[in-house]
């Protein structure tokens, strides 16, 4: 289709002005370096009907398109000194059929200072987005491992044992355990121990987000998605666990109508933005933890069956503390020399009773109880010992008493071991306040069995 005179007129001004736009200056030269085409004017002070026909080394000082005509050979980047400024220039020859019927001349900065001081905020540019992958490298790494995780307790012993092994595949992990327990130290101590140890470790408490903004959370949003949106948009949690592992703690909160879009996600391991189009493949590994039971919420419908057994493929499930009686002593002497790190006068050792008490305690609290407990012992102790006084009375518990045995001074062994066997029963009566189920209890023994040793000795 042939163009109008109007529309070859229209795409040269677009031409000419982006040429006075892009360029501090160009300049166009034919095969004999006479000039066809000047934007020099904010260079040289000079128009360009002044110098159309002229000879390019007459109009311009130190210039080179001439021998580029005669090289064919482009020369890009170059410093030239024009009035006194270093400008940065290209040259480019113009070749048709192997021909060179012209060449073009530009100036992008028309002082090499401007070079220096763009170079110089790119620099800037890239520390600061080093700095922001730092700072976020920061915030999404596993802190602990499985060395930090200790225990003498053989099904603690068994759970990191199976943990390390599925730590070394991509199978999605559920961790279930009472809060206290150390969760989220096996959900970064399998990251640590996984393939996926360079990337990124992110967390989410689904507990800590409000429904309304847990979607834009872990998918992320395109900018002006909706009222509020932030300009730029924004990358979701998803999108930052890529290549790494995602860590889901206290599952149980997330809001029922979100299982659905996180299905998707485990099952497919791709999503879209809010308000967005593209889809977005995703390389993550789910481990996901609850401290409630996560089977009788699916029984009893407020946890998606689907969802459950999509991230239940390896089963971890922690021993409470109390589970663990010979861990207590290790542990309450681990967090005690800690903290003579922070107090300066911090006890050093527990007294026989104190330690009693600590580990009878049930600890619902777990790992984290026992922590603010020694902290607070460590507040009220003012010589080297914690003793039974310094713990808080919830946690006191009296050491069992030996019971005094009088043996009797005649009889056969039969006759003295009953006469034994009945003063021991009626003081674990007396103790209990006349309780024989708890009296039973304290003898270790049923109650029936109880009743039969009363009956025999006619009590």
């Amino acid at each position: 289709m042939i163009k109008s005179y109007e529309q070859l007129k229209w795409e040269m001004d677009i031409i000419d002005e982006f040429i006075e736009k892009a360029y501090e200056g160009l300049i166009i030269v034919d095969p004999e370096g006479k000039i066809v085409k000047f934007k020099y004017e904010r260079l040289l002070d000079v128009k360009e009907e002044e110098v159309i026909g002229k000879h390019v080394t007459e109009v311009i000082e130190n210039t080179r398109l001439h021998i580029v005509l005669k090289t064919g050979q482009p020369e890009i980047g170059d410093i030239q000194t024009i009035k006194g400024h270093n400008v940065v220039t290209s040259r480019i020859p113009i070749i048709r059929n192997g021909v060179t019927v012209g060449a073009v001349g530009t100036i992008l900065f028309k002082d090499i200072l401007e070079v220096q001081h763009m170079a110089e905020h790119i620099d800037q540019m890239k520390r600061h987005v080093k700095k922001y992958k730092q700072d976020l490298k920061r915030l999404n790494v596993a802190k602990y491992t499985f060395d930090q995780i200790q225990t003498r307790d053989k099904k603690m012993q068994a759970t990191i044992d199976l943990a390390k092994k599925a730590a070394l595949t991509n199978s999605s992990i559920f961790i279930e355990g009472q809060s206290g327990t150390g969760k989220e130290y096996f959900a970064h101590a399998i990251h640590e121990a996984s393939y996926r140890k360079y990337g990124p470790f992110v967390k989410i408490n689904c507990a800590s987000i409000p429904a309304n903004l847990i979607e834009s959370e872990l998918f992320g949003y395109e900018p002006g998605a909706f009222t509020g949106a932030s300009n730029h948009g924004k990358i979701g949690k998803f999108e930052l666990a890529n290549g790494g592992t995602l860590f889901l703690d206290e599952l149980n909160s997330m809001p029922f109508e979100m299982q659905g879009k996180l299905l998707r996600i485990v099952e497919e391991r791709e999503l879209e933005r809010i308000g967005g189009n593209q889809r977005v493949p995703l390389d993550i590994r789910f481990i996901a933890a609850c401290n409630e039971d996560l089977l009788r919420l699916v029984k009893e419908g407020k946890f998606r069956n689907d969802l459950f057994y999509r991230l239940n493929v390896v089963h971890l499930k922690l021993p409470a503390l109390k589970e663990r009686k010979k861990d207590i002593s290790m542990f309450a002497n681990q967090i005690l020399t800690s903290f003579s790190l922070e107090y300066p006068k911090c006890p050093k050792i527990f007294s026989r009773e104190a330690m009693h008490s600590l580990e009878n305690y049930h600890w619902p609290g777990n790992i984290r109880e026992l922590r603010n407990v020694i902290e607070s012992a460590i507040n009220q102790a003012t010589g080297n010992t914690v003793t039974v006084a310094h713990l808080p009375e919830l946690v006191q518990i009296d050491e069992p008493k030996v019971i005094p045995i009088e043996t009797p001074e005649e009889g056969d062994l039969k006759t003295i071991l009953d006469q034994i066997e009945i003063k021991i029963i009626l003081d674990a009566i007396k103790q209990s306040n006349g309780n024989r189920s708890e009296a039973a209890k304290r003898l270790g023994i049923h109650r029936t069995a109880l009743y039969k040793k009363l009956n025999k000795y006619n009590t």
